[in-house]
């Protein structure tokens, strides 16, 4: 639809480019006798010259036929000179002139008339080339959305048939880290960091997570429990995007217990963090990540301190 659209844009700049070549025309090929103001200086040197050889043509006659004139011509040549048609009759030179003068008032009234009208083509031939411009404008905004929303959606392939599919394009968003911010013992609480990061290929949208940290006084992680993962209304609210390798932060408290330091490396206790972080990939589709670390005697000797446990539930 928004090529049809497109195709009946571009046929209306025509229909309306043709309208203004036909403006133009009639203003080019307008005859010079319309668009002048004043008659051509040859021409008014002409028509007094004519006046005043008439002038004196009639003079000379009047001399040598003022005795056999009859009535009748002696009436004619008497008539006035009317001033409302002042090339009627022309018997004296400024009555020329001011014949001339009106054949100027009359053609200047009709070239601004024709340039009254030309104006209002060339205006509204503007104003009917700024309205085509806006079904163009549409059409290619549409055309824009279409190939914007079909390019994300690519459909699933067979694996091994070369494409990508969904899953190989969506986002991940899991944990990328834990450390602590102080030292178990500071303050009273134990604090943890949490590191989220996105390692899809796409971004993630509309992420919330929940943390938590907890102390446990057994060493082994076969006897750890898997702990409850956080009520949805705990759930932080959503931070709006989560691109491609970006990450994101989450602080988690709890009170600390006597020593808890030495009866970690003792083997005596076991510090645990856990949470779930949910999300929306590209395909509008929610995700899932629930996670549970451990940090005991064993991971602090191997230089690891927070170890991932199987949960069981990790959607990833």
């Amino acid at each position: 639809m928004s090529h049809q659209i497109l195709l009946h844009s571009i046929g209306s700049l025509r229909a309306l480019g043709c309208a203004v070549a036909i403006a133009l025309a009639a203003l080019v090929f307008t005859p010079p006798s319309v668009l002048g103001q004043d008659a051509p200086a040859g021409e008014a040197a002409t028509e007094d010259t004519a006046t005043e050889d008439a002038a004196t043509e009639d003079a000379a006659a009047e001399e040598t036929t003022d005795d056999t004139k009859t009535d009748d011509d002696a009436a004619e040549e008497k008539k006035p000179w009317n001033v409302a048609a002042p090339c009627d009759n022309v018997q004296h030179p400024y009555e020329a002139d001011l014949c001339q003068q009106w054949r100027g008032a009359e053609a200047a009234e009709s070239t601004a008339g024709l340039t009254r009208l030309l104006t209002w083509i060339g205006a509204i031939a503007t104003l009917l080339l700024m309205l085509m411009f806006v079904p163009l404008v549409m059409a290619l905004q549409a055309a824009r959305r279409t190939s914007d929303v079909s390019a994300p959606m690519p459909a699933p392939v067979p694996a091994g048939s070369g494409g990508a599919s969904e899953e190989e394009l969506r986002a991940y968003v899991d944990v990328d880290k834990l450390e602590f911010i102080e030292t178990p013992e500071s303050e009273g609480v134990v604090k943890v960091k949490v590191v989220y990061r996105n390692s899809g290929q796409t971004p993630a949208f509309r992420i919330k997570s929940a943390a938590e940290v907890g102390i446990r006084d057994v060493s082994d992680e076969d006897l750890l429990p898997i702990m409850q993962l956080p009520q949805r209304s705990s759930l932080d609210s959503p931070r709006p995007r989560l691109g491609r390798d970006a990450t994101d932060t989450e602080i988690v408290t709890c009170e600390s217990t006597a020593s808890l330091a030495d009866r970690v490396m003792g083997g005596d206790a076991t510090i645990l963090v856990w949470g779930v972080v949910e999300y929306l990939d590209v395909f509008d589709r929610p995700q899932k990540t629930a996670f549970q670390y451990l940090c005991n005697a064993e991971t602090l000797d191997s230089g690891q301190i927070f170890k991932p446990m199987v949960r069981g539930d990790e959607d990833g």
